[in-house]
């Protein structure tokens, strides 16, 4: 959780290096491709071919090797003093970032079981959204202090301390802890062969390419809740990549230094922190069906989907309603508050779709979210560029009121979710056979 908090924080680094390199790589707009799109086309990639591989291998082993890479990458950016090495570097770095972003869906569903999943997946995207929030700030101080190439610096000696960190981790994978425990007891007895069930064959090529690049692109493209949660996740989470071109601009107006107007995002973090208390109600809700022998439906943990879209709508009319043009004179604390629920807002959608997702396809779920990592590192890449053409180096109050438009129509998604979600999961193939192999494979509870 952590190696996924910080590399999504040296991920929102990206406009504000792309801000103190002008002049130095070339335009903005070159500046932001390098910095931000880069970042986010490797982990669009990453996110797609990368972590099913934890499906054939393991989880251990990808957390290793992209950590690795991600301290690396960062060293490339920061030392070497020329634009290709930017290039390179935050491809790299989005590649491996990948890994932790997808793969920790598959760890959570290894280890905890559904009650307990509900506080384990709500801290990881606690963790995901609140580095957002920390990117920008973590960029300005350091910056504020320093060179800009300490952002990298010191992003590849925290990573390399977490890779020697990471070394002690065991694999939780079941398939592969049996398929373990298979090879040893055929040693110890000569002569005997074991069978088991096992939803990840040892890999020849074919099934190589079919578990890494078929079967999570055929989901992408075959399945209507994992199209319909990618776009909702990535809209909802681009939406702070979109802020780097607004907010900051608007606190200097408001008359805040250029280091200071990137701590209101802090306030992202207090709506985050305010979106644990509701979900008491999602474990007391699975406790009573436990305790009636019902079986918990993915749609009974989706409740937080419900008040953050209107959440996350509201902080947005709040915030381009209190910020210049509309509001010239206004104290920097008024629009912040609006933070508040886009924080909120955010990590719930992100939260809610998240468990949703993990729930509906189980010891699938890495291939299902290499399709949502897909979609959303795509936008969340575009909308830096987008805010630059949009906002165009001014404050203007359309552009703020069609996001906010946006994320109201947003509201009534969840409703669609609750009437016709079951409906869609009994007609879905890969739910269906990816809930008739998590019975064979799970582990009883005690």
């Amino acid at each position: 959780m952590f190696l996924e908090f910080y590399t999504t924080a040296i991920s929102t680094t990206g406009p504000s290096a792309a801000e103190l390199t002008y002049g130095k790589y070339g335009s903005k707009i070159l500046n932001l491709v390098a910095f931000s799109l880069m970042y986010q086309t490797g982990q669009a990639i990453g996110g797609l071919v990368i972590p099913p591989c934890s499906e054939l291998f393991g989880r251990r082993m990808p957390y290793i090797i992209s950590c690795s890479v991600f301290s690396l990458s960062c060293l490339l950016v920061g030392l070497v003093p020329h634009i290709s090495a930017v290039f390179i570097g935050r491809f790299l770095s989005g590649l491996a970032s990948a890994v932790p972003s997808v793969v920790i869906s598959g760890t959570v569903e290894d280890i905890f079981d559904s009650e307990r999943r509900v506080w384990i997946v709500l801290l990881w995207n606690a963790a995901a959204t609140a580095g957002l929030a920390f990117g920008p700030v973590y960029a300005s101080c350091i910056s504020g202090v320093v060179s800009w190439r300490w952002i990298f610096h010191t992003a590849a000696i925290v990573t390399a301390i977490t890779t020697i960190l990471i070394l002690g981790m065991r694999e939780s994978r079941p398939s592969q802890l049996l398929r373990k425990k298979i090879n040893r007891l055929e040693s110890e007895y000569p002569g005997v062969q074991l069978k088991f069930h096992s939803a990840d064959p040892f890999p020849d090529l074919e099934s190589f390419i079919y578990t890494v690049v078929i079967r999570p692109s055929r989901m992408m493209v075959t399945e209507p809740i994992l199209i319909i949660v990618s776009i909702l996740s990535g809209i909802s989470w681009g939406i702070i990549y979109l802020f780097s071109e607004s907010i900051t601009r608007a606190y200097i107006t408001l008359g805040l230094s250029r280091t200071s107007a990137t701590f209101p995002l802090l306030a992202l973090v207090i709506g985050i922190i305010i979106g644990v208390f509701p979900h008491i109600w999602d474990v007391r809700k699975i406790r009573d069906k436990k305790r009636q022998h019902m079986q918990i439906q993915p749609e009974d943990t989706i409740m937080g989907f419900a008040f953050g879209t209107p959440a996350l709508a509201v902080g947005l009319w709040w915030f381009y309603g209190t910020t210049p043009p509309v509001l010239w004179d206004g104290h920097w604390a008024i629009p912040t508050g609006g933070l508040v629920l886009v924080g909120l807002g955010v990590n719930e959608i992100a939260y809610t779709l998240s468990g949703y997702l993990t729930d509906t396809y189980t010891v699938y779920s890495a291939s299902a979210f290499a399709g949502l990592a897909f979609v959303r590192a795509l936008v969340s890449g575009a909308m830096p560029l987008i805010g630059y053409v949009l906002f165009d180096g001014k404050q203007s109050m359309v552009p703020g009121f069609v996001i906010a438009g946006i994320a109201t129509a947003f509201c009534v998604v969840p409703f669609l979710f609750f009437r016709y979600g079951r409906r869609l999961r009994e007609r879905s193939e890969f739910a269906k056979y990816s809930l008739e192999v998590h019975m064979r494979t799970q582990l009883g509870e005690a």
